[in-house]
């Protein structure tokens, strides 16, 4: 029976990031002395830092969806729990106590992926804390492990970042607030990993020309997605 694993969907979004970087350094490169240089390269700046983080989303599709596939049982308990108190609440607790779930040890990979999504879209989690209630329902250990130990630094960047990828595709006040709100807080002391990543005192309404910047000498954008890159890597 086929299976996913889950080092190669970590070594497929690495390849992805480094390629995406890339391709990126070679446009800058071609951008250089044009008459739009900075106004496209600002543009490039969010394109790039937008398809990286969609692509971490499929990630974690991906990535859960592999864990899944190599020990369904814990997904399976969680089914049973649902399918059971779904038939109490709807018939009472004599009809719920004579029903049977009956669980597999191995679940075909093109059936788990129905199971877990009938319309057939990735897994998308609207913030760190939900990933993890998801993940504690569905994944087994130890293969949950890498999501549950994820710190506050690591939360707030992801979270971050999705809010800047929601910015750049939806350009609404609310997505700007959320964005800005996030960038305000995504440090959370003087060693954290996130450091020149966060926004001062100033609102950002150019998240381009934010993520274009150099604090430390690294690109901003650059710097998001390596630490992305570094935190699918644990997962």
């Amino acid at each position: 029976m086929r299976k996913v694993r889950p080092q190669d969907v970590r070594n497929d979004f690495a390849t992805l990031v480094t390629e995406r970087l890339q391709h990126f350094d070679r446009l800058e490169l071609a951008l250089k002395g044009t008459a739009h240089e900075k106004r496209d390269l600002t543009t490039l700046t969010e394109v790039t830092l937008h398809s990286i983080y969609v692509a971490f989303e499929c990630f974690l599709s991906d990535l859960l969806l592999a864990y899944i596939n190599r020990d369904p049982s814990q997904y399976q308990q969680n089914l049973e729990v649902r399918i059971r108190a779904s038939v109490q609440s709807k018939f009472g607790h004599w009809a719920s106590g004579r029903m049977s779930f009956a669980a597999t040890k191995h679940i075909k990979l093109d059936e788990l992926e129905e199971a877990l999504d009938p319309d057939r879209y990735n897994l998308t989690f609207k913030d760190v804390a939900t990933l993890k209630q998801r993940c504690a329902e569905w994944v087994a250990l130890p293969h949950r492990n890498g999501v549950m130990s994820l710190g506050d630094a690591d939360s707030r960047l992801i979270d971050t970042v999705h809010a800047i990828r929601n910015f750049i595709a939806h350009r609404s006040p609310n997505a700007k607030t959320i964005m800005n709100d996030r960038l305000a807080t995504v440090i959370t002391g003087p060693t954290c990993p996130n450091l020149n990543l966060n926004r001062g005192a100033h609102y950002i309404h150019n998240i381009g020309s934010f993520l274009k910047a150099k604090p430390g000498g690294v690109m901003r954008m650059r710097q998001f997605a390596m630490r992305l890159n570094g935190i699918a890597a644990g997962l």
